[in-house]
């Protein structure tokens, strides 16, 4: 199938802007990632070895350690080497973080009777190394966000209405904020410092072992063939690598600079190339089994295992892939687009042949968390399954070779620990970003907690929208779409989580007459779908423009115009703006309340008639089903999908009429052209 014909580390430097270093430098940088992995690897073989609170003090340690490092003061900097002062910004951040873990049981004891005036100055300093660091790590929008809110927790007394609250000093704020498990080291650091770390590592580790290569070999030698194969090839190829990356950006790196050459190959616009990889790898944070980190924090907001979430996101990411292969199939029919010849794809087996043990370490982990093993084990046990998979196989395929083409043990084995400190290294630089992201949304969430503000949105946000839920689920998928054009998915989950799904759960309680309490102990269920909700419109704002980043990543490997190529990944990856409406009022595609054979039966039935409104609406937005639709059709055919996704099955019937119309008439016609 050939090489790629972009520079992938090129590309991932540009769109993480990380530091080019070379030597000692990276030695260093090396050194202190392979060590924050293997900490965390170590830790989770050894359940309780420490105490939770400490594990996340040294994760954050490291976390501020190596975004000193690794990242330049300016983005708009190329530097090879690491400033003094960043060394220095470095140590002093690691100190600061590390304080809690250096003095737990003193500041355990200090909790009852006040911190110090030095414990009170370790505070201000962390929630400054926090703040910089994920400056330089994530983007400014998210610091500007979290110092919004600090701002509202010191001078919100003094506005008017609903968003006052009691007044609280700086002292109140910054310890709130540092010692207490509500604000930097709250949930969300907790989830990064256990399950997401591991998960993070395990992706490092199955991307170093050429897993992904076999994914993208394996997603072509079903699909190239077909009409317009090689995007039909990216969109299975972004969906298996979504199952170990939980970034748009770098899937879209990743695959894309296999996918997207070859699609312009067949005759794809590059507008529309460079689409396609972005709509299907932003599918990667809500694929199970291995979601974004966005998923492991929902599983503690929501209080459910993380296997339940993985069981309520099956259908979804299922619609939202369905939706984009139809959208490029439409495409391919629409230009006329060939696949690849089988000549020059490999057959299925023989791909399953050369690499079926990749998929090992993925069914350990839907095995592990099936049977009711905790991630951190299952993580911990994918991990050592694809670290038995990068020292054996070197092992065997120099067994295999004639005997005097054969390496030096010694050589092989070499070659495989080194692949294995990359992959530790690798991990360490991406769980870097995640725990960032927390660090900060962290702040966030504390400031909320301290000042009731989630309430006081909430009421705020229904007494605006009249009880109308759908005006609230538009403002809620508002926000969350305006966040995530300046912050990371999980970041903006917290967020959304936090400040406007109990808006959507409020109303819910009052639908059934309960104070939002007793609704959440009666119903806990039904929690889960306002959570989705915000959870894949923070996703789907890595697709939405102006800034679109995953989309601008695609748009730079087509050579297209990322403006067109932003509108474009809107318009194939519809069904993210769409499904998150339709597990609101139907929340049995999250299997909610499927239990018998009959709710199986009704969940089926809407099930086809989502897939058929789906598909309309991508018919509408691409102009085609099996030939050209007039301007008119095409607005017929995106009315009909609406109908079709709408809750009532009077609107199923007439849209599905309406769409059977429209289709059958295309056939006609093209029989007709056949027969002429």
């Amino acid at each position: 199938m050939g090489e790629a014909e972009v520079d992938v580390t090129e590309l991932e430097k540009k769109f993480l802007h990380e530091r080019d270093l070379k030597g000692r430098y990276a030695l260093i940088v090396s050194a202190v990632a392979i060590v924050f992995s293997t900490f965390h690897v170590i830790n989770g073989s050894f359940t309780g070895l420490l105490q939770h609170d400490i594990v996340k003090s040294v994760h954050l340690a490291f976390a501020i350690a190596l975004a000193f490092l690794i990242y330049p003061l300016s983005k708009k900097r190329t530097e090879t080497k690491i400033p003094f002062y960043d060394f220095i910004l470095a140590a002093v951040g690691f100190y600061v973080a590390f304080y809690l873990a250096m003095n737990y049981k003193e500041l355990l004891f200090r909790a009852a009777i006040g911190y110090t005036p030095f414990d009170f100055f370790i505070a201000v300093l962390a929630v400054i190394f926090v703040l910089e660091a994920t400056r330089r790590v994530v983007n400014p929008a998210l610091v500007v966000v979290a110092i919004i809110f600090i701002l509202y927790a010191k001078f919100g007394a003094s506005l008017p209405g609903v968003l006052s609250h009691p007044s609280y000093d700086w002292k109140q704020i910054l310890e709130h904020l540092y010692y207490t498990k509500e604000g930097i080291f709250g949930t969300p650091i907790a989830v990064s410092s256990s399950f997401v770390v591991l998960f993070v590592i395990f992706g490092a580790f199955l991307e170093r072992s050429g897993a992904g290569r076999f994914f993208i070999d394996l997603a072509y030698s079903l699909t190239g063939w077909m009409v317009g194969g090689p995007a039909k090839a990216a969109v299975v190829s972004s969906a298996l690598m979504g199952t170990i990356s939980g970034s748009s950006v770098a899937n879209t790196v990743t695959t894309g600079a296999f996918t997207i050459p070859l699609m312009k190959r067949v005759g794809y616009k590059p507008e529309f190339a460079g689409a396609v990889e972005p709509a299907a790898s932003t599918g990667g944070q809500i694929m199970p089994p291995i979601m974004g980190a966005a998923a492991f924090i929902m599983a503690e907001f929501v209080g459910m295992p993380y296997i339940n979430i993985v069981y309520a996101a099956i259908i979804p990411a299922f619609l939202y892939f369905f939706g984009v292969f139809s959208a490029v199939d439409f495409e391919a029919r629409k230009e006329n687009l060939r696949g690849l010849s089988r000549e020059e794809l490999p057959s299925p087996l023989q791909v399953l042949k050369g690499g079926w043990y990749y998929l090992v370490p993925l069914f350990i982990i839907i095995y592990m968390l099936v049977s009711g093993y905790t991630p951190i084990l299952a993580g911990v046990y994918s991990i050592y399954a694809v670290i038995a998979i990068m020292i054996l196989k070197p092992l065997i395929m120099n067994y295999r070779k004639p005997a005097e083409q054969r390496e030096p043990l010694g050589k092989v084995l070499k070659g495989s620990i080194l692949n294995i400190l990359s992959a530790l290294e690798h991990g360490g630089r991406s769980a870097t970003t995640v725990a960032m992201a927390c660090a900060s949304a962290g702040i966030i969430v504390g400031v909320v907690t301290l000042t009731g503000l989630g309430f006081k949105i909430a009421a705020a946000a229904i007494a605006l929208s009249h009880g109308y839920l759908p005006i609230i689920l538009a403002l809620t998928m508002l926000v969350s779409l305006i966040l995530g054009m300046g912050v990371p998915t999980t970041a903006n989950y917290i967020i959304t989580s936090t400040i406007a799904a109990p808006a959507i759960i409020t109303f819910m309680a009052q639908g059934y007459g309960m104070p939002v309490r007793e609704f959440l102990e009666t119903y806990p269920e039904l929690v889960l779908p306002a959570h989705m909700f915000v959870f894949y419109f923070g996703v789907a704002a890595d697709l939405t423009p102006p800034v679109a980043l995953a989309a601008y990543a695609g748009s730079a490997i087509a050579g297209g115009d990322p403006w067109k190529t932003g509108i474009n990944a809107v318009k194939i990856g519809i069904g993210k703006y769409l499904v998150p409406y339709l597990f609101i009022f139907s929340p049995a595609l999250l299997l909610i309340g499927v239990k018998t054979p009959a709710d199986v039966f009704n969940l089926l039935i809407l099930l086809a008639t989502v897939m058929l409104g789906i598909m309309a609406i991508n018919a509408g937005t691409i102009g085609c089903i099996t030939k050209p639709l007039s301007k008119a059709y095409r607005l017929i055919a995106i009315a009909a999908g609406a109908l079709l996704l709408f809750p009532d099955w009077t609107a199923k019937v007439v849209g599905l009429v309406v769409f059977t119309i429209i289709f059958l008439k295309q056939q006609y016609s093209l029989h007709n052209e056949v027969v002429e």
